[in-house]
């Protein structure tokens, strides 16, 4: 269902499709999408995940289908994680972290403006503070 979300995205600039996911959680294309599920599946992950947690966890990112074939982000995941390893999943910390190090080598070799890879502003950026889980 989400995809009948995405907008065109013929003709729009990498600086424009970046800045939107940026400032919203609106996607408009694959790439876009791609991250937010990564982010937010990171971001409501346990602090300090469990054996079966990090299974789970293991079995989503180790596999995770790189389905951003086209643009300035073309298979920035998959490249990510072929050059510096899998993300590490013993804490949601480190995995936030090396997707934000992933995220931003995806940005600057789009010749992007990269972001900061503090945890608080992560969490604050990717997980609400709805107290859900």
């Amino acid at each position: 269902l989400w995809l009948c979300h995405f907008k065109s995205t013929k003709g729009t600039s990498p600086q424009a499709m970046s800045a939107s996911l940026q400032t919203s959680n609106e996607t408009t294309d694959i790439c876009g999408a791609q991250w937010l599920l990564l982010w937010t599946t990171a971001a409501y992950s346990p602090e300090v995940p469990n054996r079966d947690e990090k299974e789970a966890l293991e079995t989503f990112f180790h596999k995770f289908q790189d389905l951003c074939r086209d643009g300035p982000y073309a298979h920035g995941y998959s490249r990510a994680v072929k050059e510096h390893g899998p993300p590490p999943v013993t804490s949601r910390r480190e995995l936030m972290l090396w997707l934000c190090t992933a995220e931003n080598r995806c940005l600057k070799a789009a010749g992007l403006a990269t972001n900061r890879c503090r945890y608080f502003d992560l969490m604050s950026r990717w997980r609400y503070a709805d107290g859900y889980l």
